[in-house]
């Protein structure tokens, strides 16, 4: 293979852009919904759970859940990340929620949680 070939495709594969970008939110922890086992209304949510992040600093890409909240979703057996959430909720703290907009669960659902970290 030709050298300038091979360099035109190495600057073009590297140079390739994404939509996806990494979101750092603070704000307020809102509701929180677990979704049981079994459950029937919302399938593809079974034994998951999202939380509401309200007034946020930022906007991420991500599908809102009403006028100015997101909500982030937590797929199952993430036990620490749903205690770190409840003990900030219980303690009134903020949250800073990271997260890929291009990670969407369930099924283009709403942004997948990345990081918590309690403020």
């Amino acid at each position: 293979m030709n050298i300038k070939v091979f360099t035109a495709l190495v600057i073009l594969t590297l140079s390739a852009s994404s939509n996806a970008a990494r979101f750092d939110i603070t704000g307020d922890i809102g509701q929180i919904r677990y979704h049981e086992a079994s459950s029937s209304f919302a399938p593809l949510w079974r034994k998951h759970t999202w939380f509401e992040i309200v007034n946020p600093d930022t906007k991420p890409n991500c599908k809102p859940y009403a006028p100015g909240t997101y909500a982030i979703s937590i797929p199952e057996n993430n036990e620490t990340a749903l205690t770190m959430l409840l003990s900030a909720k219980m303690a009134n703290k903020k949250v800073m929620v990271t997260l890929d907009d291009s990670i969407l669960f369930p099924d283009n659902g709403y942004c997948k949680l990345q990081y918590l970290t309690i403020l």
